[in-house]
């Protein structure tokens, strides 16, 4: 059996570490959820309204989304996480909620 040297064996572990990377950001961008999706997840939350309020925030490769819902005489904040799990919500009602 031929031995390895050591360029080789470094080279190999080298290779193996840019496939993993790759694999994990290939992974990352096909589990985050777009602009619109977020904007259905914090519609579905709410029972539906009118978005009068967003913001778009950048976490490294995925957006946070933040939306102001007005339903009625309810108003809702709601985060929507870049994986489209919902990581804040609040609710009131009035004319409490800024734009």
């Amino acid at each position: 059996m031929k031995k390895l040297g050591k360029k080789k064996i470094i080279g190999i572990g080298a290779a193996a570490v840019v496939v993993v990377i790759i694999a994990a950001i290939v992974i990352v961008m096909a589990m985050r959820v777009s602009g619109a999706e977020a904007q259905q997840i914090a519609l579905q939350q709410t029972g539906g309204g009118e978005i009068v309020g967003q913001e778009v925030s950048s976490e490294g490769l995925w957006n946070e989304y933040k939306y102001t819902i007005v339903n009625g005489d309810l108003w809702y904040e709601i985060e929507i996480g870049g994986f489209g799990s919902v990581e804040e919500i609040e609710s009131g009602t009035g004319n409490g909620y800024m734009y």
